[in-house]
């Protein structure tokens, strides 16, 4: 079996262990830190920082409570059953920090979940829920959204609607003048090798995404930008002249967004309601979901998703299975492949990612590891995760409230545990 060190690979400072809020040797949940709990609470969130820790080990479960959501239907068909087939994975043991075992039980912690499932050929075979999550509790997913708003716009391409090949402008006549998307291609949005002027540096007050988060209404009402809304901000992103579009794969959100509004415009339909009518009424999801929108409407197509554990394993599941789900084939099987066989390495080789998989690549807003069991995953800050791995059939969900939005050392610590996790079904 290959084992890799991502943490040392990664070479990652990390941040530390936080030692506030802890009881017991766990991070207190919100009901113990009294947030949001009295009435009127006494103790509230910070609406200039839900998403940081303490605040967000309440917000997260409680998104609609204080954003502008919009609803994702399920629709009106049953829910697709779920086959139990428990096992206890608690002492399960992998190569943690500084190479020194880890049980899974004490990853749930370190790294504060909220809730984490693991399917295994179809069936839950491990469940957990912490700091008052239920399998009920709908929960953000951060850029995980990504991965599904890429997979989302794969039935589009594959009925002709979307062509990859074609420029943003063909769509969104809007951006003919916008200096980084004007002469982009749709692809290249996917892919997110466009070469656009964006920092992702969440710590630097005056990164682009900085402004970007408050273009999509996360900052509340009363800050700059925040009325503009999110299409206007993509319009005034930058070109960097140093290199062209398509050469390098380069972390930038607003790409997502990008690509919601491609959706809409290929679709003719609302994000949310597109969204319900080709996936989540298809899914036998057990609830609806919803997504956050600015203060015009648009959704933030990439971290805007708020899902229920369970629900987010069946879309797994479905992208596990080449698409199909519920009975019928609902993404295309040929997108799967499209996301597992053919992206760019030369994009990716730049990155600090081809450090631990050489041979990975970024493809329809998925990471793509290409090591010895063909894992993929989606990732989002503050630790969410879908960790694939299609040779012991095994799909992974991670819901976690990490108080440091970039804590990159947990992050790899879950793709240590959940590539672990899968590895351990190996026949």
């Amino acid at each position: 079996m290959k084992v890799i060190c991502y943490i040392c690979a990664m070479a990652f400072a990390g941040a530390a262990f936080a030692q506030d809020n802890m009881v017991e040797g766990r991070p207190m949940t919100s009901a113990e830190m009294g947030i949001m709990q009295d009435t009127p609470p006494n103790r509230t969130i910070d609406i200039s920082a839900w998403d940081k820790g303490p605040d967000n080990r309440w917000a997260f479960q409680h998104i609609s409570e204080f954003l502008h959501v919009a609803n994702i239907s399920r629709g009106s068909g049953p829910a697709a059953p779920l086959a139990l087939a428990l096992q206890d994975l608690s002492d399960l043991q992998f190569d943690g920090l500084d190479g020194q075992p880890m049980t899974v039980a004490d990853m749930l912690v370190r790294t504060y979940t909220d809730g984490f499932l693991v399917m295994q050929d179809g069936d839950i075979v491990f469940e957990k829920y912490f700091n008052g999550m239920t399998p009920n509790t709908r929960h953000l997913l951060m850029s995980v959204s990504k991965s599904v708003t890429g997979t989302l716009a794969g039935i589009l391409v594959n009925d002709g609607r979307l062509n990859p090949t074609a420029l943003v402008t063909d769509y969104i006549p809007e951006m003919e003048s916008a200096p980084g998307f004007g002469d982009a291609t749709v692809r290249q949005v996917l892919d997110m090798t466009t070469a656009i002027v964006f920092s992702e540096d969440y710590a630097d007050p005056d990164a682009e995404v900085v402004a970007h988060e408050a273009t999509t209404a996360w900052r509340g009402e009363n800050v700059p930008m925040a009325q503009e809304g999110v299409y206007a901000f993509a319009t005034t992103i930058a070109k960097d002249a140093s290199r062209p579009h398509g050469q390098q794969f380069h972390y930038a959100s607003i790409n997502t967004d990008v690509l919601g509004w491609l959706i809409e415009r290929a679709s003719g339909q609302r994000f949310a309601d597109y969204m319900s009518a080709a996936i989540w009424s298809q899914l036998g999801a057990d609830h609806d979901g919803q997504i956050t929108v600015d203060y015009k409407g648009a959704a933030a197509a990439n971290g805007g998703f708020v899902l229920t554990l369970r629900d987010l394993a069946r879309f797994s599941q479905m992208v596990l299975d080449d698409g199909f789900y519920n009975g019928r084939q609902i993404v295309p099987s040929g997108w799967i492949d499209d996301i597992r066989f053919n992206g760019n390495n030369a994009a990716w080789q730049p990155t600090s990612y081809s450090s631990i998989w050489p041979d990975g690549f970024y493809r329809n807003q998925w990471y793509v590891t290409k090591d010895d069991h063909g894992s993929f995953f989606a990732v989002g800050v503050n630790g969410q995760h879908i960790w694939i791995n299609p040779t012991t059939r095994t799909a992974i969900v991670k819901f976690s409230s990490l108080p440091v939005s970039a804590d990159k050392e947990n992050i790899a610590l879950g793709w240590a545990a959940m590539d672990a996790i899968a590895r351990s079904f190996e026949k």
